[in-house]
């Protein structure tokens, strides 16, 4: 069983307000990189009766999202699917919206793993459409300490204000940004923590979740040191162009 609901700091009363503000219509097609566990595209089916493909590397994130699926949206509405963004086959112009929430290093790794999702997301979309993508940000710079556990996957430039403008420089017009609290931080890291700390308990001989739980105890140190006051989690909603609009510049 996979606690989270998905794999974001975000409340499920956030969520709700996210979801409805998309205002989608019914079959229009959407496709989420990096499902997960497939809950934000079933909500989307539920809410909207969208038709949608859902990706994700993890056979077992793939096997939940299926399983929660079953009773809740139609058979046919949803495909999930065990593959990688670089290899899964879409054609251009295919997705009324296209969502990535916190896996842009699906796209590829590296300082400007964001920037490239976006414009790798960016053909996928009708003239009109939309991406949802969820990404890290800098509330204030890294100490050096805390760098250690980031690496360069946010650099200190990386705030929220550059994240939208990140998305103007490449001809979106952002509709919505959005940002998590400290008490969403909380809840997610902790509810993660626990799921590791039972499964090291309960296969205490399994070398490799033992050192799982010993890596991720330092990442919690490190978090509550500096990573409350320093990481952030952006949302962030932009409309591509069409052909009877201009793009603000």
């Amino acid at each position: 069983m996979i606690e989270l609901l998905w794999n974001d700091p975000i409340s499920e009363n956030k969520m709700g307000k996210y979801i409805n503000s998309l205002q989608l219509e019914p079959h229009q097609r959407v496709l989420d990189v990096g499902c997960g566990a497939g809950e934000i595209l079933i909500r989307l089916a539920e809410r909207y009766q969208i038709t949608g493909v859902g990706i994700d590397t993890s056979s077992d994130h793939i096997a939940e999202a299926n399983k929660r699926a079953k009773g809740r949206v139609r058979p046919s509405s949803l495909t999930f699917t065990v593959s990688d963004a670089q290899s899964f086959q879409i054609a251009p112009e295919l997705y009324d919206l296209v969502i990535c929430m916190g896996a842009s290093h699906a796209f590829g790794l590296g300082k400007d793993a964001y920037q490239n999702a976006l414009s790798q997301m960016l053909p996928m979309v009708v003239p009109g459409g939309f991406l949802l993508i969820a990404e890290g940000y800098m509330r204030q710079p890294a100490s050096q300490e805390y760098r250690k556990y980031l690496g360069d996957s946010t650099p200190d430039e990386m705030t929220h204000a550059a994240n939208v403008a990140t998305g103007k420089m490449l001809g979106l017009i952002p509709f919505a940004a959005w940002t998590s609290s400290k008490e969403e931080w909380d809840d997610f890291e902790w509810t993660y923590q626990r799921v590791i700390e039972r499964k090291a308990l309960a296969d205490p001989e399994n070398a490799g979740v033992v050192q799982k739980r010993n890596q991720r105890r330092k990442w919690m140190d490190a978090y509550l040191e500096w990573g409350r006051d320093t990481l952030g989690y952006g949302i962030y909603l932009f409309k591509t162009s069409n052909e009877l609009e201009s793009v603000p510049t």
